[in-house]
C-alpha cells in the first residue's frame, strides 16, 4: 500500500508550479498541450491529499499495533527520531540547494528542526524540500503518542466505534470551521498542515488498531473499500479544496487500510503483497523525501522551457521515477538502515547484543 501511495504522490507532484509553491519551476508544462495539462490536473489534482491522509492514519495504526507494554517513552522517541532525522538531515540541504537555489535562508531554518508546520507561511512550510512538511506533522504525532495511547487504551471496546464516529465528525467540523471562519490565506495551513488538526487522522489509526485487535472491525473487503475510495477521489475535485484534504476521503481511507490489514492478518492472497510492491513500500520514506528534488533538478537540467507530446512527457515521468527510486535505494541502504541499526537502541543494549551474538 505504501508503495502504491508513493507512486501516486509522485504523479501528483508533476503538477508542481511556481504559482502553487515557492519554486521557480513549472513541472506540468512538460505537457505541450494545454488541454492535456488541464486533464492531468483534474485527474491528479487532489488524490495526493488522500495519500497524505492515508499515511497519517496508517502511522497511528502501525505504532499502536507494534506497541509493547515494556517499551519506555524515551526508547520510543529515540527510535522515531532515528527513523526520521538522519534521512531528513541528508535530503533537506539537498532540497534547499535544488528547490530554493541556496543553502542558507532564514525561512528554511524551522524546517531543519521539523517545526515548519507551526508557521503559517508557505515559504517556510514548503520552501526547502517541501515534502518534509509531512514529517514535521509526523514528529508531532510521535511526541504525542506516548500520551495518546494510554488515554485511548482506556476506551471500552464496546465504545470504540462511537469514538471513530466522533473522530470522523471532528475531521468534518474542523474543515467546516476552516472553510467558513478562516481566510483563504490560512486555510491550507490550518486544515492541511497544522499538526493539532491532522492528529485526528492519526487517532483514527490508533482506534483502528484497537478495533482489529479486539475483533470488532467490520471488514467490507479490499475491493469494495477500494471502490469507495475511488468514488471519493472522483467527488473530491468537485468540492471546495479544503474538503478534499481529508473530509471527503477519510472514511474510505480508514476502510481501505482496515481491509488491507485484515488481508494480512488472515493470510489472504492480495496483489498488494507482491514482493516488488512490498519493496517499494520499504523505500517509500526515502523516495518521498527526495522525489521533488529529482523532478525539479531534471526539469532544470533539460530546460525550463521544454515541452513535449504526451509520449515525451510520459518518458520524462518514467525516467525520473526510476532515478528517484535509485536515489531512494541509496538513501535507504546507506543512510536509513545503518542509522536504525546504529542508533535505535542505547549503546549498552547494542553492545550487549553484539556480545550475545559473538557468544552464540
Amino acid at each position: 500500500m505504501r508503495g502504491v501511495a508513493a507512486i501516486v504522490v509522485f504523479l501528483c507532484h508533476i503538477m508542481v508550479q511556481a504559482d502553487d509553491l515557492p519554486y521557480d519551476v513549472d513541472l506540468l508544462h512538460i505537457f505541450a498541450d494545454p488541454d492535456v495539462r488541464s486533464n492531468y490536473r483534474f485527474a491528479f489534482g487532489v488524490v495526493g491529499y488522500t495519500c497524505v491522509s492515508f499515511f497519517f492514519v496508517l502511522s497511528g495504526f502501525i505504532l499502536t499495533w507494534a506497541a509493547r507494554p515494556s517499551d519506555t517513552v524515551t526508547g520510543f522517541w529515540r527510535r522515531r527520531f532515528v527513523k526520521l532525522y538522519p534521512l531528513h538531515l541528508v535530503t533537506y540541504p539537498l532540497g534547499m540547494l535544488v528547490l530554493t537555489g541556496a543553502l542558507t535562508s532564514g525561512k528554511d531554518v524551522p524546517g531543519l528542526f521539523l517545526i515548519q508546520t507551526w508557521v503559517p507561511d508557505n515559504r517556510v512550510i514548503f520552501g526547502a524540500n517541501g515534502p518534509s512538511w509531512s514529517i514535521s506533522v509526523e514528529a508531532f504525532f510521535y511526541l504525542a503518542f506516548p500520551a495518546l495511547l494510554p488515554l485511548l487504551s482506556k476506551i471500552k471496546e464496546s465504545h470504540l466505534w462511537g469514538w471513530v464516529v466522533g473522530a470522523v465528525v471532528a475531521v468534518f467540523a474542523t474543515t467546516v470551521v476552516s472553510y467558513t471562519s478562516i481566510s483563504e490565506t490560512y486555510q491550507v495551513w490550518f486544515s492541511y498542515v497544522f499538526p493539532p488538526v491532522r492528529v485526528v487522522e492519526f487517532i483514527l489509526g490508533i482506534l483502528l488498531a484497537r478495533l482489529i485487535i479486539s475483533g470488532r472491525w467490520i471488514n467490507i473487503g479490499l475491493g469494495p473499500a477500494g471502490l469507495l475510495l475511488l468514488v471519493a477521489c472522483v467527488i473530491a475535485p468537485n468540492v471546495p479544496e479544503v474538503f478534499a484534504f481529508a473530509a471527503v476521503t477519510v472514511i474510505p481511507v480508514l476502510l481501505v487500510i482496515g481491509a488491507g490489514i485484515k488481508v494480512d492478518t488472515e493470510g489472504l492472497s492480495s496483489p498488494l503483497r507482491n514482493r516488488v510492491l512490498v519493496r517499494l513500500g520499504d523505500l517509500s520514506f526515502a523516495f518521498y523525501l527526495v522525489h521533488i528534488s529529482v523532478l525539479v533538478a531534471a526539469r532544470r537540467l533539460l530546460g525550463m522551457d521544454k515541452s513535449w507530446s504526451v509520449g515525451g512527457a510520459a518518458l520524462f515521468i518514467v525516467v525520473t521515477y526510476f532515478i528517484t527510486l535509485f536515489v531512494a535505494w541509496v538513501l535507504h541502504t546507506f543512510v536509513e538502515n545503518p542509522a536504525m541499526r546504529r542508533w535505535s537502541r542505547p549503546a549498552a543494549r547494542r553492545d550487549a547484543g553484539k556480545t550475545g551474538a559473538a557468544a552464540g
